[in-house]
């Protein structure tokens, strides 16, 4: 367990002090790090991989060294080894675990080269095709895991600055490798990609990877957990949502955006356009279909084929985050929990609506909102009400429309990112609907899909003798009013509808039962 001065042990107003005292590595570690690093490198260099072998084009640092997210206690330096011998990502995935073996027998005859007592030699799960050792430090007494990946040169010269040519990620997606295998050829990308951030983003990082370190993983050492770099990027994702990207934010409500995020996981779906977008045919087809894969859904913003918490124990995650939330590092002064951030499971998108022959409409939707608070986006309503139309909605390359349904949101049919709907003409086929009395009986009833409530409610009168005043119509736990369609609220062949008993008129149905 921890000792004192542990986390769940500091007030909330003293998690910066936490980090600075307790999470920020020191300078001889720092150095020990670099040291071992060095040495790696010359050792692949100089001894595992000499002319005509397999030609190292380059080596970059990885893991939290290179992020500059390291722990006080984490030992470990992660390298990545460009390899000339890789000359696409299928050669990689054929010729890996050839490297990774070349690496070894070399490690175990030459171990001598690194000025270091090796400790032990192993493929570490946690960091798929990597081959790890452990060497004994010279400074300190704790060891330092030195991890190395061999990898694919994919972005060869392109300038970091700015997003690598789509043809990149066209090949990379056709070379229909396991996700995640091919995001160290990306490592570059990836420390741009979090290195750029704010100093104080990089508190929130460390601090939430400690709590995953030692209030998560500690106490479920053998389960499936998503990769600390799950949390990172979801940490990155609530900063830019909750603080609109501010460099200057409470440390304390950022901890506990992160942790209720958590708890929201079944909801969580999150991407990035940094450096891969939907302008390419090709990659934005195959980013929508990895959005609609089984939440949580977090793609690497590097590597559109990896999502990194798939298939995970994100219960796990969440049980533990409601139990953080229950320690005063998560509460203010008077016990009351430190308020969090807005943060949305998912980010709001462009919805431009199409009408035939007619300008376009463009709003701003949470996909999570559903079909009918939509609707009611002044502008859109109008149009709805004016015109008796329906909103629908067509999957690429599928020939058919469906109709975005009331109680539905984009999310249920999959969509979260930029998107165009239609805003069809009325429908004027005849349908079968139902209304469906408490402690009754069920009636049938015959309309046309662009007839009003209004009109429904007078035959409900006639027939059964119960006036609007004395009742309300329900579909799908929401009221329905006069003055809109069936269409509007997406009220199909086959629906039925409830009379809510709370409004009704009992004396009404009662003397209508005895006339029966």
């Amino acid at each position: 367990m921890e000792r004192s001065g542990s986390l769940f042990d500091t007030p909330a107003e003293r998690l910066d002090a936490f980090v600075a005292q307790e999470l920020l590595p020191n300078k001889e570690l720092k150095d020990e790090i670099d040291d071992a690093y060095r040495r790696a490198q010359g050792f692949l260099r100089d001894r595992c991989f000499r002319s005509p072998e397999p030609r190292v084009l380059k080596m970059v640092k990885a893991g939290p060294v290179m992020t500059g997210t390291m722990l006080k206690y984490e030992t470990e330096v992660q390298i990545v080894v460009f390899l000339d011998c890789f000359q696409s990502y299928r050669s990689e995935a054929d010729y890996h675990q050839e490297m990774i073996r070349l690496m070894k027998d070399r490690l175990q005859r030459c171990w001598k080269s690194l000025a270091y007592s090796i400790d032990d030699i192993w493929l570490d799960s946690d960091i798929p095709g990597s081959l790890v050792f452990r060497i004994q430090s010279r400074m300190t007494s704790e060891p330092i895991s030195v991890a190395i990946l061999p990898a694919y040169n994919a972005l060869g010269s392109c300038r970091l600055t700015e997003p690598p040519p789509p043809e990149i990620y066209v090949d990379l997606i056709k070379a229909k490798g396991l996700p995640g295998e091919f995001s160290p050829s990306f490592i570059q990308l990836q420390k741009s990609f979090i290195k750029s951030h704010p100093v104080k983003l990089k508190s929130l990082l460390r601090l939430v990877k400690h709590w995953y370190l030692k209030h998560l993983k500690f106490h479920c050492p053998k389960a499936p957990l998503p990769p600390i770099y799950a949390l990172e990027l979801l940490t990155i994702y609530a900063w830019e949502m909750g603080t609109n990207s501010a460099e200057n934010f409470n440390l304390s409500r950022g901890f506990v955006s992160v942790m209720e995020l958590l708890l929201d996981y079944k909801g969580i779906c999150i991407y990035w356009t940094t450096y891969y977008s939907f302008q390419n045919q090709i990659i934005g087809n195959f980013v929508k279909q990895q959005l609609k894969k089984e939440r949580p859904v977090i793609l690497d913003p590097v590597d559109p084929t990896h999502n990194v918490g798939e298939g995970k124990r994100w219960d796990l995650v969440a049980q533990r985050a409601s139990q953080c939330l229950k320690q005063i590092c998560c509460l203010d002064k008077d016990d009351y929990r430190i308020p969090a951030w807005d943060v949305k499971r998912a980010r709001s998108i462009q919805v431009t609506v199409r009408r035939q022959n007619q300008k376009t409409l463009t709003i701003w939707v949470d996909p999570y909102d559903p079909i009918h608070q939509v609707k009611q986006q002044p502008e859109l309503a109008c149009l709805l009400i004016e015109e008796h139309s329906f909103l629908s909605f067509q999957e690429p390359g599928c020939g058919e429309q469906q109709q975005l349904r009331n109680h539905y949101c984009l999310a249920d049919y999959g969509i979260f990112s930029d998107v165009t709907i239609w805003l069809s003409g009325r429908v004027t086929s005849e349908i079968q609907l139902f209304i469906r009395f408490s402690r009754s009986r069920t009636y049938g009833y015959s309309l046309r899909s662009n007839d009003f409530i209004g009109k429904l409610m007078r035959m409900i009168e006639e027939n059964e003798g119960l006036s609007p005043e004395d009742h309300i119509l329900m579909f799908q736990g929401q009221p329905l009013q006069m003055g809109f369609s069936l269409e509007y609220y997406g009220i199909q062949e086959g629906d039925t509808l409830v009379i809510s008993e709370r409004r009704v008129s009992q004396a009404s149905f009662l003397r209508k039962e005895q006339q029966e």
